[in-house]
């Protein structure tokens, strides 16, 4: 039976991000960005599901989303994960109401799918996957330079059923369903 790699979230742009690789790549780190055109944040991974479903996931969806206010999403603040003691993923913050409602809705339609929802969402849009860290205090400083940094703010309209498949070269994205917020 075919399986698909599925996650749901939003394709996104912000800007402020080639001041940011430009301060990384002066700092010597080496890693990986994330390619312009995968940038997202993510309500909801959910991991291989078998293509016949898949038509049941969206239909879900597009009923629970219907009528859904599109999110106002404030882009704030870099950090890492897990911490700044072995940070391994460098991302943006993203600050918002609505957003949560967005995430309760997707959670209540993923459900009849044997989806609970998720206890703790961190809403963030992921820019580098950090390899080797050179100058760690310097590093460490620019983060806590950037923890207040105001990147964008803007309405998040879409929401998209999203096929991960991964390549020796990243991920490559492509689109199953798209839902457009009010």
């Amino acid at each position: 039976m075919a399986k698909k790699r599925l996650f749901i979230g939003t394709l996104t742009t912000v800007s402020g991000i080639e001041t940011v690789k430009e301060r990384i790549e002066l700092l010597g780190i080496l890693g990986k960005w994330v390619e312009k055109e995968n940038i997202h944040f993510t309500y909801r991974f959910l991991g291989d599901i078998e293509e016949e479903r898949i038509p049941q996931i969206k239909q879900m969806l597009k009923n629970k989303l219907k009528g859904t206010t599109a999110p106002m999403v404030t882009y704030k603040g870099l950090d890492v994960f897990p911490n700044l003691k072995s940070p391994r993923v460098l991302w943006i913050g993203m600050k918002s109401e609505e957003i949560e409602e967005v995430k309760r809705k997707i959670d209540q339609a993923l459900m009849p799918f044997g989806f609970s929802p998720e206890k703790i969402f961190k809403p963030h849009l992921t820019l580098f996957r950090i390899k080797k860290l050179r100058h760690a205090t310097k590093f460490k400083s620019y983060i806590f330079q950037m923890k207040e940094h105001f990147f964008d703010k803007k309405v998040e309209q879409k929401v998209c059923l999203i096929e991960s498949k991964l390549t020796s070269k990243g991920p490559i994205y492509k689109v199953l369903e798209e839902i457009i917020l009010d």
